[in-house]
């Protein structure tokens, strides 16, 4: 049987269940429901950030029971993540969210098995592949859920708690995930991650649906148009071409390119830091009594805040310029890098470096409002297109930056080649800072690109 058609067999029956209900009670039904899809791809979401981290905190035990390289299996997730997103985007737009969230997390599923049965690097690494793979087609496909089952003046506020979310995955990843790791062994933790990624794979299946279409529930313009009056051209359920999406979010100018490069230069040095290099570096050259995985957690609950607090502030008109806010995150960002540049091998003291982890994260949080301002520049229809192409450069840059740091560093874990790395990524961060500068914000007359 095709796949489609196991997929069109149960929305037949959300159909046939909602056509005895009043417009109101559809409205209701709708409310209810889409939060129902929020909460299974946020959880799916968590896990993405979770395996993400995995291998800053477990890493050195994998390669100590198999070979290999810790830079390897990070910067390979991050290569292979980002290979995805541009199909992850086009997947999410033509396939549905659901066919797409399903089948690739699936294949994430196989891969954790596969890590945990792994007897030798290379089945370890096709593993970390799968996982990256399957993992990669989750959060446009919920960006995508978030644009058509909510206003456009949720966007904002739920995608800063998505990311939020995504952070605290980063910070189970941590001292969390070291005391599981110890305590069960670095396999028994894919094993476990494996059954909990089927579950979440089966309930997208059993409750995802795209569009309130589906289920025989009204659109959300719909609703609007009738509360409101207002009108939208954005329908949707639109359709706009493969080529003529791709085509409309790349020749869009310095609507899309400065904050795609913003985020290549942002989250390609998050990544360095917090999932690959931070935990080794202040064992390595600090050797604390105290762990310093719980350093990065300070990281990931700083993420978690800001991402949080500057969506919802957004969302409500609090906080009126994405591209102010990020301006000014973004130069705190510039200013940490630079602390920990210039300090680097100094400042022996714990509680210092937990307060700079913490700025560190928090700072960094404040980009995540780039998803919203490119989101906004294009039609719905195109929506997980256009956010995708974003998320490409962010985990391109996450790639080439883990990338050149490995053999810079290498295995000598020495001073010297930690605070070339971290000067490198304070430069990276004054670029980003321009290019927030030179970034173009929609206003409410602007028209959307490609209408």
């Amino acid at each position: 049987m095709k796949i489609t058609a196991l997929f069109k067999k149960d929305t037949f029956a959300d159909v046939k269940s909602q056509s005895s209900k009043t417009p109101q009670e559809l409205k209701r039904t709708l409310y209810r429901y889409r939060w129902v899809i929020f909460i299974i791809l946020t959880t799916a979401y968590f896990f993405v950030y979770f395996h993400r981290i995995s291998v800053g905190t477990v890493g050195k035990e994998i390669v100590a029971d198999v070979g290999g390289t810790v830079g390897l299996l990070s910067t390979t997730y991050f290569w292979v993540y980002a290979a995805m997103q541009i199909p992850s985007g086009l997947l999410a737009d033509h396939l549905g969210p659901r066919k797409a969230a399903f089948i690739f997390m699936m294949i994430a599923t196989v891969g954790s098995f596969l890590t945990f049965l792994g007897t030798e690097f290379w089945m370890i690494l096709l593993g970390k592949i799968m996982i990256a793979a399957g993992m990669a087609v989750i959060y446009i496909p919920l960006m995508k859920i978030i644009s058509v089952w909510f206003g456009k003046k949720d966007f904002p506020q739920l995608a800063g708690i998505v990311v939020a979310v995504g952070n605290v995955g980063a910070i189970a990843a941590t001292a969390p995930l070291d005391i599981l790791a110890d305590a069960v062994g670095w396999r028994n933790v894919f094993l476990l991650l494996g059954l909990v990624t089927l579950t979440i794979a089966l309930l997208c299946y059993a409750f995802v649906r795209d569009h309130p279409h589906k289920m025989g529930l009204p659109a959300i313009e719909e609703i609007e148009k009738e509360e409101q009056g207002t009108h939208t051209t954005d329908a949707t359920n639109a359709k706009i071409s493969v080529v003529k999406g791709l085509i409309t979010v790349f020749m869009s100018g310095r609507k899309f390119w400065t904050m795609a490069m913003a985020y290549f230069f942002v989250y390609g040095s998050i990544m360095v830091f917090q999932s690959t290099w931070a935990t080794i570096y202040f064992n390595e050259v600090y050797d604390f009594a105290l762990a310093a995985s719980w350093l990065i957690l300070a990281l990931g609950i700083g993420k978690i805040l800001s991402s949080a607090i500057i969506g919802i502030l957004n969302g409500r008109g609090i906080v009126k310029s994405k591209r102010t806010a990020m301006f000014w995150g973004t130069l705190l960002f510039a200013a940490t890098w630079g602390i920990i540049w210039g300090f680097a091998g100094e400042m022996d003291n714990y509680w210092f470096w937990m307060a700079i982890c913490f700025v560190f994260g928090f700072s960094g949080g404040f980009m995540t409002l780039s998803y919203t301002q490119v989101r906004e520049w294009y039609p719905t229809a195109i929506s997980g297109t256009s956010v995708s192409a974003l998320n490409f450069f962010l985990f391109l840059g996450a790639g080439v930056f883990t990338l050149i740091t490995d053999p810079i560093i290498k295995a000598s874990y020495t001073l010297g080649n930690f605070a070339l790395v971290w000067g490198i990524m304070f430069i990276a961060t004054v670029v980003a800072l321009i290019m927030i500068a030179l970034s173009v914000e929609k206003k409410d007359s602007d028209p959307l690109v490609g209408t």
